[in-house]
């Protein structure tokens, strides 16, 4: 079926936020500990996506006939970005610097998974045998890329790995709070509320770390600030716009399936980096959680709040 223009749109959009994504684990992964530390590195994030938002919605109009949020309103939604940008990126970085970018990425993708499970919880939708059988089979490659061994990273990987997955729950639990606001209000409107809310969030975990990172003492090669401006721009700032204005164009199941490209740019960016060897156990738990993602999605396709908002 020949796609229209608009939701050829939609999936550039969603494919360029995963492009980014790649990069940026990358990155951070050589950031971290050597110049700035976990949680002052989401900081500066915050402090730059907040500072950034809030000018722009200042300089651009909003849409003619677009409402303004109530009260109400822009509370659910800075509860969202506490959620989804702030206890998220905070949980994820921090585990990053104890893990391996691969196995980061790997995690990652059991997110819709946990969207599904939530949504059966919480939004009270249909639990059949094969979606039970699917969580489990994710949960298993989760588990699976987290005790098996790789040799170049550090020993607490297992940490690491667990704080990435409860971000991932984090980020499920933002993405069916907050994906009605992202269609009723302004792209800008909801991105500034909840950048705010990321910045609060991240003041007391980062500032001590922001204060003392490395990166602001001691020169460092060109390629290091480079990678710092791609990490707190690209994937800090563009790449959130770019997932809210993807759901304008497409749902937000398609856009969900995008995430399982994530591993296999990310990995060939990490390998290529010299960050990480090739491991057998990773594809094997890859494998295993996009059979439990196609075996919750059988028989049924209805669109589901799962979308991405990245780290």
């Amino acid at each position: 079926m020949k796609l229209s223009d608009k939701s050829l749109m939609g999936h550039l959009f969603a494919f360029s936020t995963i492009l980014i994504a790649s990069f940026n684990t990358n990155f951070m992964k050589v950031l971290l500990n050597d110049w700035i530390h976990a949680n002052g590195l989401v900081l500066l994030r915050a402090i730059i996506a907040t500072a950034g938002f809030w000018l722009i919605s200042l300089l651009v109009p909003s849409k003619p006939g677009m409402p303004r949020p109530k009260r109400r309103d822009i509370l659910i939604i800075m509860l969202g970005g506490a959620l989804g940008m702030g206890i998220n990126l905070l949980l994820y970085v921090q585990g990053l610097s104890m893990t391996g970018p691969i196995e980061a990425l790997v995690i990652r993708t059991s997110q819709p998974i946990v969207v599904i499970a939530l949504s059966a919880i919480f939004l009270n939708e249909a639990f059949s045998k094969d979606k039970a059988f699917g969580i489990l089979l994710g949960m298993a490659g989760t588990i699976y890329i987290s005790i098996a061994p790789h040799h170049e990273i550090a020993q607490n990987s297992w940490s690491g790995n667990a704080l990435i997955f409860l971000s991932a729950i984090s980020m499920a639990l933002f993405l069916i709070l907050v994906k009605p606001y992202t269609s009723k209000f302004d792209t800008l409107t909801v991105m500034k509320w909840m950048s705010l809310a990321m910045l609060l969030v991240s003041i007391p975990f980062g500032w001590d770390d922001l204060r003392e990172a490395r990166l602001f003492y001691e020169k460092a090669d060109w390629h290091i600030y480079s990678e710092l401006a791609f990490v707190v721009i690209m994937a800090g700032m563009v790449s959130y716009f770019l997932t809210v204005e993807a759901l304008k164009y497409i749902s937000p199941f398609i856009e969900s399936t995008y995430i399982y490209v994530l591993p296999i740019l990310g990995a060939t960016v990490a390998i290529v980096l010299g960050l990480q060897h090739f491991s057998w156990h990773d594809p094997i738990a890859f494998a295993l959680i996009v059979a439990g993602f196609i075996l919750v999605n059988r028989k049924k396709r209805t669109e589901h709040p799962a979308t991405l908002l990245h780290s």
